[in-house]
C-alpha cells in the first residue's frame, strides 16, 4: 500500500472504511441535489423512491435495522433500483454481513454495469474478506479497467488485487501441516489466546478474555484472567484460574512466561502506577505464589500503549508491541535491552522487515534467540491477521518477514503463536469458524520450513548433599570461546528449581554457587547433531569442610601438556573466589589421569598439572600456606577407563578442603 497516500501520520484507514466513506460521499452527493430537486434517481415508482429516502436518513442516524427494511421495501416496489441497492450494499457492510453486501453490490451492476464502477471495487474488497480470491481478483480487474477513476482508488485497488492473488496463491500452495483445535477440556464460548508451554509438555498457560456485563453507555465489559492446565498422558486437564493476590481490580492481559516459568510478563491497563493505557509490568514466582508486581519503568512504558512482552531465554531482551510515536503505523514491534544497571535501554523499532504501516502484534521469540513469530495485518496475506516468520541473519539483522502459509493462516484472523522449546509443536489463537466460540487454542506439528534452530536445556533442583534441603543458588552459564556470561539466574528460594538454556554448536562451563558451600562445576558441549544433551536431575551441592572435594571440570590442557588452556581461566577465577571468600581454609590440588600411557608419565604429568593450577593461585595473591598440590596419575579412577567418555572423565583436576578452622 503507498505510504504516502495512505498512511497519513502513520494512521492506517482500513478498506472497510474507505468503501464507506466513498459510497457515503456518493449517496449523500445525491441526496444534496435530490433535495435541490434538480436530479432525478434512477427510480420512477413514488413509493420506491419515499421508502429510499427514508431508508437515507435511517442510515445517517446508524439505524441499520430500519434503512435495511425501507430498501427491501423499495426494491421490492422498483427491482431496477441502483442507488436503492447500492445503498443497501453500504448498510450490509456496516453490519459486517460481506454476503449479502457483494449481492446487493452485483445486483446493482446487473441493472447497469457502468453506473457505479467503484461497486466492482467493493466487490472485490468484501469478496477478499470473505475469502473468496477468485472472485476478488476478478472484480477488481474490471474495476482496473474503468479509465477515468481517481487514482487513489485505483492505488487500493492495484495493492488489493496484488494482496488477493498472494492470497490465492497461499490457497493453492498449502503447507503440510494440520492445526487440531484443542477442544472443549481448554477452549470455551470465550476467547483463549496461547501464552506458554512448559519444556516436558506438561504445563499448559492461556488467557482466557470473558464477557462481564455492559457498561452505562451499553457496551461489552470484558475480563482477562490466566489459567494454567495440566496434563494427564498427554490429553490436557481443565485449566484453573492462576492464582494472583494482586490482582482484584486490575485489567491484566497479553501475557508471556520465561523459559524457566518463574517470571511473568505481562500487560497492566490503567493501573495507578502507570505511564500510559496499557504498561508492561514483571511478576517473579517463588515457590507457588507469584509475588506483586513491577512496572518495567519508563524507560520502556510511555504515555502511549504498551502491550504482549516476550522475553529472550537469557532475560536480556523484550520484544513487544507499540503504538508509540516513532513506528511505522498502527501498532509495531520494539525491543528493548536489560542494561548491566539492571535498567532496560530506551526501545528500538524492528524496522520495515517486520513493521509496516499497518498492525504488528503478539510477538513470540524462541528459546533459540534468532526466530521472531508475529502477527500482522499489514503484511500480505489471506485476510485479517495472518501469523508471520522472521530469522536472524549472521549479522544480527532481522530477515523479511514471510508468511506462514495455509491453513496455519486462514481468511480469519491468527494473531498469536507459541513455538515448544524443540520446535516440533506450535499453539496458535484463531478466531476460524469451527471452534468452540470467539477465539480457540489450535495444536499443529510443525514443518522445517518454520522451525526455529534446535535448543536444549539444563534443567534441575539444587540441594543440600546431606539435608536434601532446597537452596537459593547462582547459576551461570559461560561461553568457553570467549568467557561471556551467557546466562545467569537464582534458583528458587523455596523449591530450589532452575532451567535455562543451551544454544547448539556452543561450548559451556556450567557454575552453581552459594554461601557456604563449594561451587559445582559441569561441562555442557552441544554439537548440532546431538538431540538428547538436555539435563534434568538434581544438584548436590557440598558444604566447605573438611574432606569434601570439588572436581574441576572446565580445567583444560592440551594433550600430552600441563599448560592451562585460556577458556579454564573462568573456573579459576570461581576457585580464587572460594578461597577469598573463605579465608581460613586450605586445599590441595588433585591431578588425575586415564590409564593411557605408563605409570610413571602419568604421575609426573598429574603432578605438573596440579602444580599449574597452584601456581595461578598463587599469582592472584592466594598464600602458600593455604595451597598443597599432589599428582596421582591413573591411580584413583571414578569412571570406566575402557570408553572414551570414562576417560575423559577421568582425566580431571580436583581439590579438597584439607581443613577449616
Amino acid at each position: 500500500m503507498t505510504k504516502e497516500i495512505i498512511n497519513d501520520k502513520h494512521q492506517i484507514v482500513s478498506m472497510k472504511r474507505i468503501l464507506q466513506i466513498f459510497l457515503f460521499i456518493y449517496l449523500l452527493s445525491i441526496a444534496l441535489v435530490i433535495n435541490s430537486q434538480s436530479y432525478m434517481l434512477s427510480s420512477k415508482n413514488k413509493k420506491a423512491l419515499k421508502s429510499y429516502k427514508e431508508a437515507e436518513l435511517a442510515f445517517r442516524l446508524f439505524d441499520y435495522s430500519s434503512a435495511l427494511q425501507q430498501l427491501n421495501k423499495a426494491v421490492k416496489k422498483d427491482k431496477n433500483f441502483i442507488e436503492a441497492w447500492l445503498l443497501m450494499g453500504d448498510v450490509y457492510t456496516e453490519l459486517n454481513q460481506h454476503k449479502e453486501a457483494i449481492h446487493a453490490f452485483v445486483e446493482a451492476i446487473q441493472i447497469d454495469s457502468t453506473f457505479f464502477p467503484r461497486a466492482y471495487f467493493f466487490i472485490g474488497n468484501l469478496a477478499f474478506e470473505e475469502g473468496n480470491y477468485a472472485m476478488s481478483a476478478q472484480y477488481l480487474k474490471r474495476y482496473l479497467q474503468f479509465e477515468d477513476e481517481q487514482e487513489l482508488t485505483k492505488i487500493l485497488a492495484k495493492n488489493r488485487l496484488e494482496r488477493t492473488q498472494y492470497a490465492g496463491y497461499l490457497i493453492q500452495h498449502p503447507v503440510d501441516v494440520e492445526p487440531i483445535n484443542l477442544g472443549k477440556q481448554i477452549n470455551s464460548i470465550s476467547d483463549e489466546y496461547i501464552n506458554f508451554v512448559n519444556e516436558d509438555f506438561s504445563k499448559l498457560v492461556l488467557t482466557r478474555k470473558t464477557e462481564v456485563g455492559l457498561d452505562v453507555q451499553d457496551r461489552k465489559l470484558f475480563e482477562e484472567m490466566f489459567f494454567q492446565s495440566g496434563s494427564d498422558n498427554g490429553t490436557w486437564l481443565t485449566p484453573e484460574p492462576i492464582k494472583l493476590s494482586w490482582q482484584e481490580g486490575l485489567n491484566v492481559g497479553g501475557m508471556n512466561l520465561s523459559v524457566d516459568g518463574r517470571k511473568m510478563y505481562f500487560t497492566g491497563c490503567n493501573w495507578p502506577d502507570g505511564f500510559g493505557s496499557c504498561d508492561l509490568f514483571v511478576s517473579f514466582r517463588i515457590g507457588n505464589s507469584w509475588e506483586p508486581p513491577s512496572n518495567l519503568g519508563s524507560s520502556i512504558n510511555s504515555q502511549w500503549w504498551e502491550s504482549q512482552p516476550v522475553v529472550s531465554s537469557n532475560g536480556k531482551r523484550i520484544y513487544f508491541s507499540s503504538k508509540r510515536s516513532g513506528g511505522k503505523g498502527g501498532s509495531d514491534i520494539w525491543m528493548t535491552i536489560k542494561l548491566e544497571n539492571d535498567k532496560w535501554s530506551p526501545p528500538v523499532n524492528l524496522g520495515d522487515s517486520i513493521n509496516t504501516a499497518g498492525n504488528e502484534m503478539s510477538p513470540f521469540l524462541h528459546a533459540d534467540g534468532k526466530t521472531l513469530y508475529f502477527s500482522s495485518d499489514g503484511h500480505y496475506g489471506l485476510g485479517g491477521s495472518d501469523l508471520f516468520i522472521s530469522r536472524k541473519d549472521e549479522l544480527g539483522r532481522w530477515l523479511k518477514a514471510s508468511n506462514l502459509g495455509y491453513p496455519i493462516n486462514t481468511g480469519y484472523n491468527e494473531i498469536n503463536l507459541f513455538m515448544s522449546f524443540d520446535g516440533s509443536l506450535a499453539y496458535l489463537s484463531s478466531d476460524r469458524a469451527e471452534g468452540q466460540g470467539g477465539f480457540d487454542i489450535y495444536q499443529f506439528n510443525t514443518n522445517n520450513e518454520i522451525k526455529p534452530d534446535k535448543v536444549y536445556f539444563v534443567k534441575g533442583i539444587v540441594v543440600d548433599k546431606h539435608t536434601l534441603k532446597p537452596l537459593e543458588a547462582k547459576v551461570e552459564l559461560t561461553y568457553l570461546s570467549n568467557g561471556m556470561i551467557a546466562d545467569e539466574s537464582y534458583s528458587d528460594l523455596k523449591t530450589g528449581e532452575f532451567l535455562m538454556v543451551l544454544h547448539s554448536a556452543e561450548e559451556y562451563a556450567f557454575n552453581i554457587s552459594t554461601p557456604g558451600y563449594l561451587f559445582l562445576s559441569e561441562h555442557f558441549s552441544t554439537p548440532e547433531s546431538d538431540t538428547s544433551l538436555s539435563v534434568d536431575k538434581i544438584f548436590e551441592m557440598e558444604a566447605v569442610l573438611a574432606g569434601n572435594r570439588l572436581i574441576l571440570n572446565n580445567v583444560f590442557f592440551d594433550f600430552d601438556q600441563s599448560e592451562l588452556k585460556s577458556k579454564s581461566y573462568n573456573e579459576l577465577e570461581k576457585l580464587y573466589q572460594l578461597l577469598t571468600d573463605n579465608e581460613k581454609i586450605s586445599i590441595q590440588i588433585g591431578g588425575h589421569t586415564d590409564n593411557v600411557g605408563d605409570d610413571e608419565y602419568n604421575q609426573k604429568l598429574s603432578e605438573e598439572r596440579a602444580k599449574v593450577v597452584l601456581q595461578y593461585l598463587v599469582n592472584k595473591g592466594i598464600s602458600t600456606e593455604r595451597l598443597d598440590y599432589k599428582g596421582f596419575g591413573s591411580s584413583r579412577p571414578v569412571a570406566d577407563n575402557n570408553t572414551v567418555k570414562g576417560r575423559v572423565q577421568n582425566r580431571r583436576t580436583e581439590v579438597q578442603i584439607l581443613d577449616k578452622q
